[in-house]
């Protein structure tokens, strides 16, 4: 069983690490241990999630910029620790396995579960305030979906899920727009047009 383990600032992260990184993993093609939120990384915090010896992973959520004020990050963080918030473009660069996710139903926005949110955010960087944060932590749209589908599969170890390949299940949803011609202010727009599983409609907006 993978452990998840609940930590969002920089001190709570680092003992993470410290217990974590040199055991053996139990696991084979997923992570033994992932770490939720993993809010504060520091560049010595990154270096030790490349290298643990466990395979740790980080579930992440730039989404929280959009669904939370600003102000307050900026009140209790320092200028050092708010370069450190949300570092999904340094996790991507440093080759660690991360995913993005809504954190719902712990949420307050209009639509919690909605990923186009999230990699609207993971994108732009953009505050529910209408400012920006580490905007030089923002990544493709193409990466972001990545997080949200071939890399949240892998974390959790779901084989047969994640990528559309031979012999993986038929899961996937066509949308209502083309994504990647989007422009990044309207990528939280997007909706879903049909889900299919197995490669049968399950679900159609034109029923609704």
């Amino acid at each position: 069983m993978q452990v998840a383990v609940h930590a969002m600032g920089d001190a709570a992260i680092q003992r993470v690490i410290d217990v974590c990184q040199d055991l053996d993993p139990w696991l084979e093609g997923q992570p033994s241990v992932r770490i939720e939120h993993a809010s504060l990384l520091s560049d010595s915090m990154l270096k030790e999630l490349k290298g643990a010896k466990i395979g740790l992973a980080v579930s992440t959520h730039p989404i929280f910029f959009f669904g939370e004020e600003e102000d307050p990050y900026r009140q209790f963080l320092s200028a050092d620790q708010l370069k450190m918030a949300y570092r999904i473009k340094s996790l991507d660069k440093e080759n660690i396995l991360f995913s993005l996710s809504s954190d719902a139903p712990c949420t307050p926005w209009a639509e919690p579960d909605s990923p186009f949110y999230g990699i609207y955010a993971a994108v732009t960087r953009h505050t529910a305030a209408g400012g920006f944060i580490n905007e030089d932590e923002g990544i493709p749209v193409v990466r972001a979906i990545l997080a949200y589908t071939r890399d949240a599969a892998k974390m959790g170890g779901f084989v047969n899920n994640g990528i559309l390949t031979p012999v993986k299940d038929a899961d996937f949803v066509i949308l209502d727009r083309d994504i990647f011609s989007q422009k990044a202010e309207d990528l939280a727009k997007v909706k879903p047009a049909s889900t299919w599983i197995g490669g049968e409609k399950v679900w159609s907006q034109e029923k609704k």
